[in-house]
């Protein structure tokens, strides 16, 4: 069974419960991708309480969706329905649950997962700068990458890789890890989401030990927040950043010629009782402090890097009042469209897919890269347009997915990615490579130019 994601945050946090309590010590990988039945009736239990939602009624209400069934199935019913019950406050419903939890035969692992849904929620402050000076960091090649050893920290030549919506902790991402290792980058960025919540457990097991173990000792690796990262409340992303030497989730890498700006996440994206993915948001002391970075480039090129994306294809932004899908996220362009056109390229994931959008919305290159190991089905068609996307005003047509950059498939599920930027003094190069399977190797799929 592939691992599942859900559009409301509390089932994420709820996944990264069961999770945890069905591995305890173990550190068996067959348990990481829903395999383990506790984990598999969860997902179901959670797919019936999105469609529940979907169909407007209230999440308390979907056990009526949900026949009986085997055992297994009624326990985790009863405990996602319990875990709802305790995250809105709801005291009356939790009795009545709990009333019949007392009575029943469920595995303790349920108990066990309840403990944890309960003990993984904190709240961390979001780091904010001081000076508009902070938070700027030399963008170098790693140590052993360098000519000589009298080599500035500034050296024009750099590789970097990027990465989206990759830490799953599954065999799929551990290839592409792999992968990316293969290509001795200097500096690997992930652009956010460690599934399932966030928690410090996954932040290691399914991200940094990952990283450890196949990149070079050298590489320097930063980590964007996304909405997946901040469900359990944030603890274990600013745990993760403080390991990896990061000073806050939005940050700028510099070097003579080129700037690297990753935009951060304000907590409220990962409000975890949110019926649709966190709605995509920049606190506005941090727009101001990226826009400061791009009106001083000085004639540097600029890489903009965030977790969600400034205009998609497929509607999964944000809606208007009467409920329709977004193309362009508001909030960004807000803070932004000004600037635009001082951005050479835009990456992001949220979406899992990869595509290049032909220009649009005065965004020459808008990449995005969210494929990194999350499975798509084909039948998910992630290349089709939505038809009823909202244009924004002046704006006559949807963004274009060029044909030249698109993953292969299996035949059943499309294949992750990732890319590599050379940078050599003023000059760029971006590769897009795809990875199949469990096993495969990167191949380049497509080249530019930036």
């Amino acid at each position: 069974m592939d691992i599942k994601t859900y559009a409301m945050g509390f089932m994420s946090r709820w996944q990264s419960a069961v999770l945890a309590a069905v591995r305890g010590d173990d550190q068996d990988d067959t348990l990481l991708a829903s395999q383990h039945p506790i984990m598999e009736a969860s997902c179901d239990a959670c797919q019936v309480m999105e469609d529940s939602v979907a169909a407007g009624k209230n999440p308390l209400d979907f056990a009526a969706d949900v026949s009986a069934g085997e055992l297994i199935s009624t326990c985790a019913r009863l405990y996602l329905g319990l875990a709802m019950a305790k995250a809105t406050g709801n005291e009356n419903r939790a009795r009545e649950l709990e009333a019949e939890l007392a009575f029943s035969a469920c595995d303790p692992l349920w108990a066990t997962a309840l403990w944890h849904f309960d003990d993984d929620r904190s709240e961390v402050p979001y780091r904010q700068y001081e000076s508009i000076s902070d938070f700027v960091l030399p963008l170098a090649a790693a140590a052993s990458n360098r000519s000589s050893p009298e080599d500035e920290p500034t050296s024009d030549s750099v590789r970097i890789a990027f990465i989206a919506d990759w830490a799953t902790g599954t065999d799929v991402a551990k290839n592409v890890m792999q992968c990316i290792g293969d290509q001795q980058p200097d500096i690997v960025i992930h652009l956010g989401d460690v599934y399932y919540s966030g928690t410090r457990q996954e932040m290691q097991e399914h991200f940094l030990s990952i990283v450890r173990e196949h990149l070079p000792p050298s590489t320097q690796v930063f980590a964007l927040a996304g909405n997946h990262d901040l469900y359990a409340g944030g603890e274990g992303y600013y745990w993760l950043i403080d390991e990896l030497g990061q000073p806050a989730s939005y940050f700028c890498l510099r070097n003579d010629h080129w700037q690297v700006l990753a935009i951060g996440a304000p907590p409220e994206i990962g409000n975890p009782l949110s019926a649709q993915a966190a709605a995509p948001n920049v606190d506005p002391r941090e727009a101001h402090w990226h826009r400061h970075k791009i009106a001083t480039a000085d004639g540097r090129k600029t890489v903009m890097l965030s977790h969600y994306q400034l205009f998609t294809a497929s509607g999964n932004i944000a809606r208007n009042a009467d409920n329709r899908p977004l193309a362009v996220n508001p909030v960004f362009m807000h803070e932004f469209a000004d600037s635009l056109n001082e951005i050479d390229i835009w990456l992001w994931g949220h979406e899992h897919n990869l595509a290049a959008f032909e220009p649009y919305v005065g965004l020459e290159r808008g990449r995005c890269i969210g494929s990194g190991a999350i499975p798509v089905s084909l039948i998910w068609e992630p290349y089709t347009t939505l038809d009823t996307l909202v244009m924004p005003e002046g704006v006559d047509g949807p963004p274009i997915m060029g044909p030249e950059c698109r993953l292969g498939h299996d035949g059943d599920h499309y294949h992750h990615a990732f890319c590599i930027l050379d940078i050599d003094g003023p000059d760029g190069e971006m590769t897009y490579f795809q990875v199949p399977g469990i096993h495969g190797d990167a191949e380049a799929i497509y080249t530019e130019q930036i």
